[in-house]
């Protein structure tokens, strides 16, 4: 059975690293960043964000693997849309959100430079809750920790849960 394992959380928070590392580490699985759609950059942020939405749900319909890693901050609404699509699929849905402290989140992380509109975007998903979403099966902090070692917590808590 197929287990869709959602990264969720902030801009920097490390979703794409973390869901390359986790890829790395588990079976059969393939990473989709959520982040590389064909909406233009310019597109209204609505319009990449359903483009990007489409992309996901037609990978989950179409996985081969055993899990399918997907990186992209959610709300209700998107968590409810990609719920839906995995049951239509017959997959296990698991979203882990990660949630450094916002002072770590808004620092340079890596070879990533943020620009001022991405800080500013980063305080907006906080005061918004990207960081707590209720209907994450786990949180988890990634602070302190290479992608490496957040993808093996990541693991052990996705095994956990089984």
């Amino acid at each position: 059975m197929l287990t869709v394992i959602h990264l969720n959380g902030p801009i920097n928070s490390g979703k794409s690293s973390v869901g390359r590392a986790l890829a790395d580490l588990l079976p059969s699985a393939v990473f989709i960043d959520g982040d590389d759609h064909d909406a233009p950059d310019d597109a209204p942020l609505g319009t990449r964000i359903q483009v990007a939405l489409r992309r996901i749900e037609a990978q989950i319909a179409e996985a081969t693997g055993d899990y399918l890693i997907v990186a992209y901050p959610l709300d209700q609404a998107h968590y409810n849309q990609l719920q839906a699509a995995s049951e239509q699929r017959g997959a296990r849905f698991v979203v882990l959100t990660l949630a450094p402290p916002l002072e770590v989140a808004l620092s340079d992380r890596g070879a990533r430079r943020l620009t001022p509109g991405e800080r500013e975007r980063i305080i907006e998903m906080y005061e918004e809750g990207y960081q707590a979403r209720a209907f994450s099966d786990a949180v988890l902090d990634t602070a302190g920790r290479t992608p490496e070692q957040s993808a093996e917590r990541a693991a052990e808590v996705v095994l956990a849960i089984r």
